[in-house]
C-alpha cells in the first residue's frame, strides 16, 4: 500500500463541511487577492509536510505522524457529525468525557500543525536566537524537523489538550446571510478582553477563549473557566442564546482572514468582507510577514 504524499494540515473531512451544493470549496488567496473554487483535496496540503525520514532508520514509516492524524480525524469526524444531529434537534449536546478528550486533542494539534503554525515556530526560533546573541537561525532545510519535533512533544500537546478539555464549550448558530469563514489556520484564540486574537497557541493565558468554526452555520467556543467566564460553566454543551447578525459573523470572520497564513475558505464565492478587511490591514496579506518582534526584556508579538 502506497504512503500518502499530500499531507493536509487542515483535514479534508473538515473542509468538506464548507463546500457548496456542487461540492466546490470557495477560496480567497489573500496574498494574491484572487478568488477560485476547488475540491477539499486541493488546498491546505503540501507534499510530505509531516514526513520524518529518520523514522525509517528505526524501522518505522516516515509518514507515521500523518497516519496518527488520520486516525484522530476519523474519530472527530464521527463525533462532530453526531453533534450536528443533536444541534438540529435541541439546545443541548451530550459530550461524553472520551469524546471531549478526542476533540480537545484534535483542537490542540490543529493549533500546532498548520503552515501558519510552522511559520510562527520558525520565526519565534529565529527571534529567540537573536535575543540570546546567537547568529544561527533555522536553516531552510530544518523547518519541518523543528515543526514535527514540537508536534511530537507530548507533554506540551497534552497540557494544551487538558486546558481545552476543562473549558466551557458553547455552540453558536449563525442565522444571518453571511456564512462563517474558515481558513488554513482555523483554530483561533482570543484574549480575555475579547479585543484581540492571540498569536500562537497561548491557551494558558487567563480568561482566554478558543474559537473554531465547525461549519458555515455553527461555531464552537471553548471558554476558560476562570475570571468573568466562570458563570458559563452551567452552559457547557449548550447553544448560545445570542442571535448572530451579519456584523457579529464578520467579527469572527476577521480572525480567520487575519490569522490565516494565506487562504480563507467559504461555502460562498462572495469574499467582499475578506477583501475589505485585507485592504484595511494590508500587513496580513503576506505569508512571510513578521510575527514577532524582539524586546530587550521579552519576546512580544
Amino acid at each position: 500500500m502506497s504512503e500518502p504524499k499530500s499531507h493536509h494540515y487542515v483535514p479534508r473531512f473538515y473542509l468538506e463541511r464548507f463546500v457548496d451544493a456542487q461540492g466546490a470549496l470557495w477560496v480567497y488567496d489573500k496574498s494574491q487577492d484572487r478568488i477560485f473554487s476547488t475540491g477539499p483535496a486541493g488546498v491546505a496540503a503540501e507534499n510530505r509536510f509531516y514526513e520524518v525520514p529518520e523514522l525509517a532508520e528505526i524501522g518505522k514509516s516516515p509518514m507515521l505522524l500523518e497516519h496518527q492524524f488520520a486516525d484522530l480525524e476519523s474519530e472527530v469526524c464521527n463525533i462532530t457529525n453526531c453533534w450536528f444531529r443533536q444541534l438540529e434537534l435541541g439546545d443541548k449536546v451530550e459530550i461524553p468525557n472520551i469524546n471531549r478528550e478526542f476533540v480537545s486533542l484534535y483542537l490542540s494539534l490543529q493549533l500546532l500543525r498548520t503552515a501558519e503554525a510552522r511559520a510562527q515556530i520558525v520565526q519565534f526560533n529565529e527571534a529567540f536566537h537573536v535575543l540570546k546573541g546567537q547568529t544561527s537561525a533555522v536553516p531552510p532545510s530544518d523547518p519541518r524537523d523543528l515543526h514535527t519535533q514540537l508536534i511530537w512533544y507530548d507533554e506540551l500537546v497534552f497540557e494544551i489538550r487538558d486546558r481545552i478539555k476543562e473549558c466551557s464549550w458553547l455552540f453558536a448558530k449563525n442565522e444571518s446571510s453571511q456564512p462563517f469563514y474558515t481558513s488554513d489556520h482555523p483554530v483561533l484564540i482570543k484574549a480575555s478582553d475579547s479585543k484581540h486574537w492571540i498569536q500562537g497557541p497561548k491557551v494558558f493565558e487567563r480568561g482566554m477563549y478558543l474559537v473554531f468554526p465547525l461549519s458555515p452555520i455553527w461555531m464552537l467556543y471553548c471558554h476558560a473557566t476562570e475570571d468573568k467566564y466562570e458563570p458559563l460553566k452551567k452552559f457547557d454543551g449548550r447553544i448560545s442564546p445570542v442571535k448572530f447578525d451579519e456584523d457579529m459573523v464578520n467579527h469572527e470572520n476577521s480572525g480567520q482572514v487575519g490569522m490565516s497564513n494565506r487562504f480563507v475558505f467559504s461555502v460562498s464565492s462572495d469574499f467582499t468582507f475578506a477583501k475589505e478587511f485585507c485592504e484595511l490591514e494590508k500587513g496580513i496579506k503576506d505569508p512571510n510577514r513578521p510575527r514577532y518582534e524582539i524586546d530587550p526584556q521579552k519576546l512580544t508579538h
